[in-house]
């Protein structure tokens, strides 16, 4: 699964392998010059020129920071560049907060964008340049202050889910950052001490005005918009709801089932929820050629095969138009190109094959889900529905034959899941459908008003 085969079974290529990323040097140099740009200047009482050694001291440790995580680092180069913009940035911050006092150092804003993206050790690789560069460049009582305020916010940021916890990181990294500098009280005074309690707050000020423009730039969507997006007035669930009702209640049951395996195994379980949620809602178009809204008749019954073929795959193209006309990101997007892969229309195949056609002519041509959240949402999928049909008791035998269909047939090759991890999500799969599937009390009492 992790390993990408030469050839699926299927007789299709695998996709191909992706290149080695080279290391990205012009940026890098371009990163510590500007680096050098602004440790030569200084703020405080009015612009004036750093002295040259403690600028070159500055630009030396930064510099070489910024190297040795870059080359500790397994980053592609959209995350790399992140990294770097983030770093040079919260430079500049500093140095304008510089203005004011040198305590003003908001460096939970770099990190904690990092952390909010990309997990706590990213925003925790954005503080170390930092450090190094502002030991020298600021001193000891800023720096000090600067690296509890940033690392508070790096390690705090990837759990927040609420604005209320976002407020209530950035006043608790104020209260962590003045604390930090009352003991340099002789070097800050009041004002830097004052200063560093703001330093919080005004980075999260700062993080919430640019969180769109980031999530624009990155094209990947934060856990506070992951909230949004479950919430079930979103305009795209509503009008699920209303004209495809069955596609509807589907999907939020692949999303508990999705959500339940990737917390089972350590993956982002608030972005396979929403993946699962919004996966199918390129079925909207035409939602009464799908089996789970269909009141009446089955339009397909009048159809050819092939034709039948190419309006359920529309369904995956339409659904990536219809999420980015509403604003929806790359990796929510994602769920909706993969959750098919290439597998076969297995009802239509069949129909198919009465006249003489291939199975491989009822594929998808989709790309195959290349993460864990992706690869858990196919699966899901069509567990969901088969399910539906299936005794309790039933149950795990069905989850073991349709993963292990989906293995063989190449659909996880490009999805980096051990065979632990997929032994963990298929238990996961369990027990969430055996609750779906729970039995009643056949004669139930009526509440009596009691």
């Amino acid at each position: 699964m992790s390993d990408t085969r030469k050839a699926s079974k299927n007789g299709k290529k695998a996709p191909p392998r992706s290149r080695p990323e080279r290391p990205l040097i012009p940026e890098l140099a371009a990163a510590i010059a500007i680096l050098g740009g602004l440790s030569v200047v200084r703020l405080e009482g009015g612009l004036h020129l750093t002295p040259w050694y403690r600028a070159l001291g500055a630009v030396f440790a930064g510099g070489l920071s910024l190297v040795l995580v870059r080359r500790a680092s397994r980053w592609r180069p959209p995350e790399a560049r992140f990294w770097l913009g983030s770093v040079l940035a919260g430079a500049l911050l500093t140095v304008l907060g510089g203005a004011g006092s040198p305590y003003l150092v908001p460096w939970g804003v770099s990190t904690g964008l990092g952390a909010l993206f990309f997990g706590n050790s990213f925003g925790i690789r954005v503080l170390l340049p930092l450090l190094a560069w502002g030991a020298v460049y600021l001193g000891m009582g800023p720096t000090v202050a600067g690296l509890m305020g940033g690392l508070l916010m790096a390690v705090a940021m990837p759990e927040v889910r609420r604005a209320r916890e976002f407020m209530a990181v950035g006043a608790l990294a104020g209260v962590v950052m003045g604390t930090t500098a009352l003991l340099f009280l002789g070097d800050a005074g009041t004002v830097g001490v004052l200063a560093a309690s703001l330093s919080g707050p005004a980075a999260i000020l700062l993080i919430w005005s640019a969180l769109p423009l980031v999530e624009r730039a990155l094209d990947r969507t934060s856990p506070l918009t992951l909230m949004e997006l479950l919430d079930p007035s979103h305009p795209l669930l509503e009008e699920l709801r209303r004209e495809a009702p069955g596609t509807y209640y589907h999907s939020r049951n692949v999303s508990a089932l999705a959500e339940a395996a990737a917390r089972a195994i350590g993956a982002n379980p608030l972005l396979a929820a929403v993946g699962g949620l919004y996966h199918d809602i390129g079925k909207l178009i035409r939602p009464d050629f799908f089996v789970e809204n269909q009141e009446g008749p089955n339009p397909h019954d009048d159809l050819n095969p092939s034709l039948s073929k190419v309006i359920l795959a529309a369904h995956v193209k339409e659904g990536i138009e219809l999420a980015r006309r509403h604003g929806l990101r790359g990796d929510v997007i994602h769920f909706i190109a993969t959750h098919h892969g290439t597998s076969v229309m297995r009802y239509f195949s069949e129909r198919g094959a009465e006249q003489g056609l291939s199975p491989d002519e009822f594929r998808y041509a989709s790309p195959l889900p290349d993460t864990k959240e992706t690869a858990i949402v196919m699966l899901a999928d069509p567990l969901e529905a088969a399910a539906r049909t299936r005794p309790r008791e039933e149950i795990p035998e069905l989850v073991e034959t349709m993963v292990e269909d989906r293995v063989r047939d190449g659909q996880l090759d490009r999805a980096p899941l051990t065979l632990a991890e997929l032994a963990k999500v298929k238990q996961a799969f369990v027990r969430v459908l055996q609750g779906m599937a729970h039995n009643r009390v056949r004669d139930y009492p009526m509440y009596q008003g009691q």
